[in-house]
């Protein structure tokens, strides 16, 4: 396998979602956010608190603070991604949006993760479910439905805004992550990044897990066709 743009690990990838539009690739589907007036100070408060229960639980491993600010079908996604490391063959694996394929072969990786009733809330409490400082700040907050809004997302290294936006819903009276939106985003720009560096979706997101687990490449190919 070679790979002429090897990411340097989870933080780079996500940075590849927040920068891609800047390296002359082809950029990522952005939300179209309709411009609004400013948001309500009470909206605004809620959701950034959302976002930063969310990015705290990820960072301290705290599996019911990161799954209490998802949306239900974050959750319900996540379930799912679960099921596919323990059941899909190579083929399937390959096809899937790259922030997928990362999730599955993480939990096949470490196969003890499927164990239990929740193999999300065991990745969140093993420290595998992203990093705190990759996602950047929360920047302006723009409602476009009485359900749901969007947050500028911001430049970890710079906090500079870019044209991404994180997506929140309102479920009841609370306002929630949504991680499938935030997903297709990365799916989007690791999508972007192979098509520059002339390789496979597949192969770059192989090349993370190797960067992130320190695994060697063949040990993590072998995880596209080998289920726990």
């Amino acid at each position: 396998m070679v790979v002429r743009e090897r990411p340097a690990g989870w933080v780079l990838v996500i940075a590849l979602a927040l920068g891609v539009a800047a390296c002359g690739g082809e950029e990522p589907s952005v939300p179209q956010v309709a411009a609004t007036p400013t948001a309500d100070p009470e909206l605004v408060g809620e959701v950034s608190a959302t976002f930063a229960t969310y990015r705290s639980g990820v960072v301290q491993g705290d599996a019911g603070a990161v799954l209490g600010a998802l949306d239900e079908g974050s959750v319900e996604a996540m379930a799912r991604v679960a099921e596919l490391a323990e059941t899909a063959d190579e083929a399937t694996v390959r096809d899937l949006p790259a922030a997928d394929q990362l999730l599955v072969l993480t939990y096949r990786l470490r196969p003890e993760l499927l164990e239990g009733d929740d193999p999300y809330e065991n990745l969140v409490e093993a420290g595998l479910a992203g990093q705190d400082r990759s996602l950047g700040d929360l920047g302006d907050i723009s409602p476009v439905r009485d359900d749901v809004a969007f947050g500028v997302v911001t430049d970890p290294a710079t906090s500079a805004p870019t044209p991404q936006r994180w997506r929140f819903e309102r479920e009841g009276d609370v306002w929630r992550f949504d991680l499938v939106e935030a997903h297709r985003l990365l799916s989007d720009a690791i999508d972007a990044a192979a098509d520059r560096a002339g390789v496979g979706v597949d192969d770059l997101v192989a090349a993370t897990v190797v960067d992130l687990s320190g695994e060697d490449p063949r040990t993590v190919q072998e995880l596209y066709t080998e289920t726990p």
